[in-house]
């Protein structure tokens, strides 16, 4: 009976110790778990916090690249309006340059027509001073080539007579002359007169005398010369012609402008 206490003594005392030292064990292991577990929550706290870090960089980065996207369509947009303005200017640029030359063209044409009538007039002006010398005073009026030739010279007796007197015909000889090198220009005859009064003619006044003594001249110029009529144009200023009191009768050439005006014309229509 002794042994089976003893032995049973024995058996408890050996589960004593068994008991205890698994409970230290476990005690251990337990220990060692929550060890892991609070590192695990603290690794679990790094990974929410660098999880959270990364999202907001991915959001950062998603921002940046909308504003980027944004950007890029803005410039796009931008680029495009711009290719179509730069289209537009070229285009308006290009429609400029040949309405310049265009402009040139017409200039070029005004001007060759205006240097042929300049031309024109100054070798005519050339034509009476070499053929009338300084006998006669010829000059440009208002355009015009301008031969004066004064009254007495023609008619003699101003305040009455209205025929051009055979002193004068070599002069309008070599008028006639000239005029003929240049067939396409109008004449025109000018004649001034200032007589006081009319009591042995039968003329009413200075229009009268004026426009005779004009006439005169042209019917010398056409029939005698044999300038044509149609060139001709016979005009009495009376007393309200010239500045001052001397009578003059001027022969006006007409440079041809016709052409010029003819050419300004055309470019309008």
């Amino acid at each position: 009976m002794r042994k089976k206490l003893i032995l049973l003594g024995c058996l408890l005392s050996i589960t004593a110790t068994g008991f205890s030292q698994s409970k230290k064990e476990l005690l251990l292991r337990l220990e060692e778990r929550d060890a892991e577990i609070l590192k695990l929550k603290g690794d679990l706290t790094s990974s929410k916090q660098e999880a959270a870090r990364y999202k907001a960089e991915m959001e950062a980065v998603n921002f940046e690249m909308e504003e980027l996207r944004a950007t890029n369509a803005s410039l796009l947009q931008n680029l495009t309006n711009f290719t179509e303005l730069s289209n537009k200017k070229t285009e308006n640029i290009s429609k400029s340059l040949e309405s310049l030359r265009n402009k040139e063209k017409q200039l070029k044409k005004i001007s060759d027509a205006l240097t042929s009538t300049d031309s024109t007039t100054l070798a005519l002006l050339t034509s009476f001073k070499n053929a009338l010398g300084s006998e006669v005073k010829t000059g440009l009026s208002g355009g015009a080539v301008t031969v004066i030739l004064e009254n007495p010279f023609l008619f003699k007796e101003v305040d009455r007579n209205y025929q051009v007197v055979p002193e004068a015909l070599p002069v309008l000889e070599k008028v006639a002359s000239v005029l003929k090198k240049y067939p396409g220009l109008k004449i025109m005859v000018e004649t001034n007169s200032n007589a006081l009064e009319f009591k042995d003619v039968k003329l009413k006044d200075n229009w009268d005398l004026s426009s005779l003594q004009a006439s005169s001249v042209v019917r010398v110029l056409a029939d005698t010369y044999g300038i044509d009529a149609n060139r001709l144009q016979a005009v009495g200023k009376s007393e309200y012609g010239f500045n001052g009191i001397e009578t003059t009768t001027r022969i006006r050439i007409q440079p041809p402008y016709e052409k010029f005006y003819g050419t300004i014309r055309e470019m309008m229509k």
